[in-house]
C-alpha cells in the first residue's frame, strides 16, 4: 500500500516512465491554469515542484513558451515602431513576414539555435520566392 503524502503534496503523482506534478499558477493576462513539471524520481519532481511553487506566490507565472513569429510581432510592435523611422518600421515588417515567419516562425524561441538559423540561410537562396509566398496561385 502506498504511503500517505504530506501536506500540500496531492499534486506530485506517478506518471508514465516518471513522476509528474502540477501547480496553479496566474498568468500575466490575469487567469489562471495549471502548470506541469516532470521528473524521472519522486524526489525530482517533487524538487521541480518546490519550485514551480515558490515562483507561484511571486506572481505571475508564463506558461507557453512563444514562438519566432510572436516575438517578432511582439518585437515590431513594441520595440521598432515607437522607436524608430516609419520607413523602418515597414522594412523590417516586410522582412519579417516575407522571409523570417515562413522559414523559421514556428520554432519556439526556447528551441531556437545557431544551427537552425544557419541551414535556414543556407537554403534562402534555393527557395523562388513567387512559390514560396503563394503569388503563382494567385495568378492562375
Amino acid at each position: 500500500m502506498a504511503g500517505k503524502r504530506a501536506n500540500g503534496e496531492g499534486s506530485v503523482f506517478p506518471y508514465r516512465t516518471g513522476y509528474a506534478a502540477y501547480v496553479w499558477v496566474s498568468q500575466p493576462d490575469g487567469t489562471r491554469r495549471r502548470k506541469w513539471v516532470y521528473g524521472k524520481t519522486r524526489e525530482e519532481a517533487h524538487g521541480k515542484w518546490l519550485t514551480l511553487h515558490a515562483a507561484a506566490k511571486r506572481g505571475p507565472v508564463v506558461t507557453k513558451v512563444s514562438t519566432l513569429a510572436d516575438y517578432l510581432a511582439y518585437w515590431l510592435a513594441e520595440v521598432i515602431k515607437p522607436n524608430r523611422e516609419p520607413n523602418t518600421y515597414s522594412q523590417y515588417e516586410l522582412f519579417s513576414r516575407r522571409y523570417i515567419i515562413p522559414g523559421l516562425g514556428t520554432k519556439r524561441i526556447d528551441r531556437l539555435t545557431v544551427r537552425d538559423v544557419q541551414m535556414w540561410l543556407n537554403k534562402l537562396p534555393g527557395i523562388c520566392r513567387c512559390c514560396a509566398q503563394g503569388n503563382d496561385l494567385v495568378r492562375d
